[in-house]
């Protein structure tokens, strides 16, 4: 026995030796989870596979695209899916078996009575967030699920259970550990479940600088003339200097809060490119502390973008889309931070772009208004094309829609009007006149005024010209609204990107396909040309889906989604059916869906303009965002749950776009 034991133990241990040194080539798998919840019958399996490796899903070899990655779509035919994947390189063989559930449709009765269909049948308590750890935040809803006739407390008081078997109690965090004891009771049996929350306490400063909190801590550029912000943290209520090397001696700073100190320098008088690092002391004889590289331009750089998708956004970050530009387009940079460069793009208006998308070119720096050759239209299809000759150059443009009065507003940065002739198209088009006007030195604008409301538009280069396409109203008629229009509806989330999830841990990747497909057959009955991002579950990036919508040349984008709060809201005040939309074209369809989402049993909770959502802002369409309702809250995840929610969900998106069209076909009558 012992022989055996020694044996097991070797055997145990070399195992664990193999596997640590494969660990780093093992298979990344990237979707499923282990225990994963679905309420679709068909998933994407994917997942990153090292080179020399092969992998088999369910019995099927997998083979990924050149960077690795494979997708396989996988049918779920049971309540219970066992996915055996097995991996093999050279002579090591790894097996691991994912489970995943496939839950049945739930239903609401005509009294609004839930109908849950996926009942355990044992008593267990899920907790699905936050797990036990350190918590930050001042306040969460605590969430999990249990059986929906259970009896719950937390710390001996009660919580409510809900017929969908979630439970959610919000708690205010205080300093130290936060312990909370979670007990479920059904038909005299209990189970409990411990979460420990650990809330930051007030930090010891200690006795020196922190190097760590020191601003630049990144390579940081900034142009001559600008306000340099300094900061770093320390003990409190201490003299704490900071000296910029070739520009500023000790300068002392203000503590603005207990330990935060900060600073605020003018850069003028400087006539010479300065690299140096900012050094901050405290006292005399403490040790300095210096900051990332600093480089103070007096001149800007040349660059050029090298990605197609190359975005401009209004701050040093990616949350505020400005306006997109493609490749090779000339740029003119004025600062860097946080690993985006600021580039100038009129004289009182810059952005920033991510400095990975961008080379620096000193051929492409401007030195004098580049002249713009005349423009030229013509129809091609259903579109009105404008092209202008930029000069060989591509300069960044910005192209907006405007409300009052209804136009397009096209900015081109560094530029001025060489030819001064513009040809109309000879047929009719979608406008009205165009207007030339030079706001700036070095700002170039065309105004273009359709003859009806917009349906559609873009801006972009091909070769050495900057193309405008309008797109033409279609034929609409009182009889059969949707006869001529093409729609496309785009399921939010998939894949490995769940979206928000409910207290049951129902996704809404989930939610979102399945009310879209009931869209999609109400809309193909009324005689639309329908088109669906993804009719499974699958991952799509942004910028597939508007690629998805442009090649089905779409007239209407119906972003389909639902919604969930941020992580210390109540979860329980958070709720209701709302609409968003960038441009105005898109704000009738916003309106018109709005009155039918009152009409679904749920509450809403706006019309939302938001100028910064990358889908939002695509133009070739007509494009508007439904967030159906609040994953987060309990109420409102059983009526995404149960059919019948959905149901009315869908019928008040298509109401809403029927209505749209009714208005547009009546328009056309009375013109």
């Amino acid at each position: 026995m012992k022989t055996y034991l020694k044996s097991f133990i070797i055997i145990t241990i070399l195992a664990s030796f193999l596997f640590s040194q494969t660990d780093d080539q093992r298979l990344k798998l990237l979707h499923p989870k282990q225990d994963m919840q679905f309420w679709v019958d068909k998933i994407e399996v994917a997942g990153d596979i090292p080179p020399g490796t092969e992998v088999m899903v369910a019995g099927t070899v997998v083979i990924p695209d050149e960077d690795g990655r494979f997708r396989h779509l996988l049918s779920l035919d049971s309540s219970t899916v066992l996915i055996p994947i097995t991996e093999t390189r050279e002579n090591l063989v790894f097996q691991d078996t994912i489970r995943v559930f496939h839950r049945q449709l739930d239903h609401m009765t005509s009294d609004s009575v839930f109908i849950n269909n996926n009942i355990p049948d044992k008593l267990e308590i899920h907790m699905g967030y936050p797990r036990s750890g350190k918590f930050r935040r001042s306040a969460v809803s605590l969430r999990g699920r249990t059986h929906p006739e259970a009896t719950m407390t937390m710390n001996g008081d009660t919580v409510e259970v809900y017929a969908s078997g979630a439970f959610t109690r919000y708690v205010q965090m205080q300093p130290g550990e936060n312990v909370f004891n979670f007990t479920a009771t059904w038909q005299g049996e209990s189970v409990s479940e411990q979460i420990t929350l650990t809330h930051p306490l007030l930090q010891d400063p200690g006795s020196k600088l922190n190097p760590d909190s020191k601003f630049p801590h990144r390579e940081h550029w900034i142009f001559q003339g600008e306000q340099l912000q300094l900061g770093i943290r320390g003990p409190q209520a201490e003299h704490v200097y900071y000296k910029i090397p070739g520009v500023t001696g000790w300068t002392l700073m203000t503590e603005t809060r207990p330990g935060k100190y900060v600073a605020s320098y003018p850069l003028i008088d400087i006539d010479r490119e300065i690299n140096t690092k900012v050094i901050y002391r405290m006292g005399t004889l403490s040790p300095r502390v210096k900051s990332a590289p600093l480089r103070i331009l007096t001149d800007a750089l040349g660059g050029i973008t090298k990605n197609e998708d190359t975005r401009v956004y209004d701050t040093p970050g990616t949350d505020n889309l400005f306006f997109p530009l493609a490749d090779s387009v000339a740029l003119q940079i004025i600062g860097l931070r946080n690993g985006m460069y600021r580039i100038r793009l009129a004289e009182n208006r810059s952005g920033w772009v991510r400095a990975s998308h961008v080379e620096l070119d000193p051929k492409s720096k401007l030195h004098s208004a580049q002249l713009l050759g005349s423009m030229r239209s013509e129809n091609y299809s259903d579109w009105t094309i404008f092209r202008m000759y930029t000069g060989g150059r591509r300069l960044p443009f910005e192209i907006k829609e405007k409300a009052v009065p209804s136009r397009l507003e096209l900015k081109v940065y560094g530029a001025k009007q060489g030819w001064e002739w513009t040809a109309y198209p000879e047929d009719d088009s979608a406008i009205a006149f165009l207007e030339r006007s030079q706001p700036e030195d070095k700002v170039w604008q065309m105004d273009f005024y359709p003859i009806q409301n917009f349906w559609g538009w873009y801006g972009r280069y091909e070769g050495d010209y900057l193309v405008i396409g309008i797109r033409n109203a279609p034929q609409i008629s009182t009889d059969s609204l949707f006869t001529n229009v093409s729609i496309e509806i785009d399921p939010g989330h998939g894949g490995w990107q769940r979206g928000a999830v409910g207290i049951t841990g129902y996704a809404e990747a989930d939610a979102n396909l399945r009310y879209s497909l009931k869209l999609e057959k109400l809309l193909k009955d009324a005689g639309a040309t329908v088109f669906l991002t993804r009719h499974d579950d699958r991952q799509l990036s942004l910028a597939d889906r508007a690629q998805i919508a442009r090649e089905d040349s779409v007239h209407i984008f119906v972003m389909a989604h639902n919604n969930a709060p941020g992580s210390s809201t109540n979860i329980l005040e958070a709720k209701g059916a709302s609409t968003f939309y960038t441009w105005p074209s898109a704000k009738k369809l916003s309106d018109t869906i709005y009155p039918h989402l009152h009409n679904m049993g749920i509450d809403t909770s706006g019309k939302i303009s938001r100028y910064y959502y990358y889908l939002t802002r695509q133009t070739e369409y007509l494009v508007y965002l439904i967030e159906g309702a609040f994953m987060t809250n309990p109420h409102e995840e059983m009526f995404l749950l149960s059919e019948e929610g959905l149901d009315a969900l869908a019928m008040a998106a298509f109401l809403g776009l029927e209505d749209f069209l009714r208005e547009q076909a009546e328009m056309e009558v009375i013109e």
